[in-house]
């Protein structure tokens, strides 16, 4: 089996994402990823990449009904597709993303002008 750790190091910004999908979830990831069956995996993170002209997703999805003991590693599956922008907007009711650099923690981040 072929193990891939899911990285957010080595890079120049981390941060956070908001999804709203107009069909929600499964019904976006069954159109994407043909071979998903929603009753044998869960959905456990789904990467974005843009390419020039197309988007990358990748959908990772650990065994329905297995949980991994407290601690543990948790397995996943690797689904992978590529969409055009465009048609990547049709799944999408709202995408946000906010981006920071290793100084600070976005978490104890107030905004104080208003």
């Amino acid at each position: 089996m072929k193990e891939q750790p899911f990285e957010s190091h080595e890079h120049d910004l981390v941060g956070y994402a908001a999804l709203d999908l107009k069909s929600g979830p499964e019904a976006f990831l069954s159109a994407v990823f043909p071979n998903y069956n929603p009753g044998r995996f869960v959905p456990v993170a789904i990467k974005v990449a843009f390419g020039k002209d197309h988007l990358t997703i990748a959908l990772y999805a650990h065994a329905a009904g297995e949980k991994p003991a407290t601690g543990q590693e948790l397995p996943v599956k690797k689904f992978k597709g590529v969409l055009d922008m465009d048609v990547f907007a049709t799944y999408v009711k709202h995408f946000s993303v906010s981006f920071s650099n290793d100084q600070f923690d976005m978490e104890q981040m107030r905004v104080t002008n208003r």
